[in-house]
């Protein structure tokens, strides 16, 4: 009796000590990794990692390492497998634990060849849950042989339900805040930073249709800001206290695309224990976003034609039609109606989807708006990296006005937020910028001094913006960062004879 008392006593003592950790942040990582480590601990085992599953992707993110090697490490968070592929994905999808009691590495479920290389000799995986559904899966190892008793195995499994709900709660927090910060910056239309004539256009256009439940598809190249100009129009729209939900039609495995978009009812499929609802009938009353369209299945386009038509649908494996009010945006960066002719997207579809078209303009060809999307990168990343960057050099300017960009917006923003790490000035230069970007500085004379390199991008960054105010110097010299009158003698020199 004595003894019962005691490990009964142990299991609620773990158990409470977990519970207490999982509330002391809604910092995924920092819960995680801490509550990873009581349980490596008190089960006596060698490692451990937990993954989180991304809803968009269904990708299985690896949060929280305890004593993996490097290599195994770095495998895991290269090589990122999604629900229903390899161990972990397996026990997400069919929402099983898995226990091997000896030589886990030589077992044929293992088939990641850096696992392998582990050692495992005991291996444990749970699937975390929260209201029912999946949202992590968590792995425990040792290198040798290992007995555990039941009781740890019962501590291991009761303590995967506190860890499911916070992880659920960590994610809707940061959810939540994402939201906020983007309902923000697409208030009103706002946060869509342009001067330029054809994106101006577009927000004219996004504010006469914003109520409109018609069907928009959204084309341009990939980095253009497609999903950005989708959420502004859910979040400027009457729609915008319901949900806005995300669907990248490539990122997930065709085999589970149909049950994710339309849900299924229990028994449909092997390790369909419960009902489960889709997006379209989690997000009535809002949007969904259907990012890179044309990577559908012919099959999955025929079912979303046909809820095109009457707003209603089938689950997987049901019989009763649910009828949902979703408003579509499509997105794509190729030309669909190139596809329609190729017959590898369905002409019918594209005209449903087609009702009101916006097409994006590359960066390259909306170079007044490079200057105002540099500032804006350089003061977000230099606060949120607690770096003194201010402003960036004429030089370093003139050589991002001459680029191309072919990933538009987004290699931009990447291009600004690595010169903001590596930057040791208040000021970008050209040592800041990745090598790719930087031009060929050939020319005639190869013994071009860096000096007149120097003078030239000056030179055509000024032309620029006095191209932008319409001549105006004083306007001009508030954008470059310059006195007037030094704006004046560099004019001056550079109009030398």
């Amino acid at each position: 009796m004595r003894e019962d008392f005691e490990k009964d006593g142990k299991k609620l003592s773990v158990l409470y000590d977990i519970a207490l950790t999982v509330g002391k942040s809604l910092d995924l990582k920092t819960i995680l990794n801490d509550v990873l480590k009581k349980i490596t601990e008190f089960m006596g085992v060698d490692a451990g990692v937990i993954y989180v599953i991304d809803d968009t992707t269904l990708e299985m993110i690896p949060v929280a390492f305890k004593n993996l090697s490097e290599e195994a490490i770095k495998d895991l968070c290269e090589r990122k497998v999604r629900v229903g592929e390899c161990l972990c994905g397996n026990i997400a999808k069919f929402e099983q634990e898995l226990i091997i009691f000896e030589k886990a590495s030589q077992d044929i479920r293992i088939t990641r060849d850096a696992l392998k290389r582990e050692g495992m000799e005991f291996y444990a995986g749970l699937p975390l849950k929260s209201k029912g559904k999946v949202v992590g899966v968590l792995c425990v190892i040792t290198h040798v042989p290992y007995s555990p008793d039941p009781d740890s195995l019962d501590i291991l499994r009761a303590a995967s339900i506190p860890i499911g709900l916070a992880i659920e709660n960590a994610l809707l927090f940061e959810t939540t805040k994402k939201e906020l910060e983007l309902q923000k910056k697409v208030s009103n239309f706002e946060g869509i930073i342009t001067t330029n004539p054809s994106m101006l256009s577009i927000l004219d256009l996004l504010r006469k249709i914003k109520d409109l439940s018609t069907t928009i598809l959204i084309y341009g190249e990939s980095g253009t800001g497609k999903e950005l100009i989708a959420r502004a129009l859910h979040f400027n729209s009457i729609r915008k206290d319901k949900p806005f939900t995300v669907v990248n039609c490539a990122a997930i495995p065709e085999t589970l695309i149909e049950s994710e978009l339309f849900g299924y009812v229990k028994g449909a499929f092997t390790g369909a224990n419960a009902e489960k609802k889709g997006l379209f009938e989690s997000s009535d009353g809002g949007t969904i976003f259907l990012d890179e369209v044309e990577a559908m299945s012919k099959n999955l386009q025929l079912k979303l034609l046909r809820f095109l038509q009457d707003r209603t649908f089938f689950k997987v494996g049901g019989t009763k039609p649910l009828t949902v009010d979703v408003r579509i945006i499509a997105a794509t960066n190729q030309r669909l109606e190139d596809l329609v002719k190729l017959k590898q997207f369905r002409e019918d579809l594209f005209y449903r989807l087609n009702v009101i078209k916006i097409e994006l303009p590359p960066l390259r060809e909306r170079s007044e708006d490079i200057p105002l999307l540099v500032r804006y990168f350089i003061n977000k990343y230099s606060s949120k990296m607690s770096k003194p960057v201010k402003g960036i050099s004429p030089e370093a300017m003139s050589i991002i006005l001459n680029y191309q960009w072919p990933g538009n917006i987004r290699e931009l923003e990447n291009t600004i937020e690595r010169a903001v790490a590596i930057s040791e000035t208040e000021e970008l230069t050209i040592n800041d910028l990745p090598p790719e970007i930087m031009p060929s500085l050939k020319t005639k004379k190869s013994e071009t001094s860096f000096r007149l390199i120097k003078e030239h991008f000056e030179h055509e960054y000024i032309c620029k913006v006095l191209a932008l105010t319409n001549g105006n110097r004083k306007k001009a010299a508030q954008l470059l960062g310059l006195h007037p009158s030094t704006l004046w003698r560099k004019m001056k020199r550079f109009t030398k004879p």
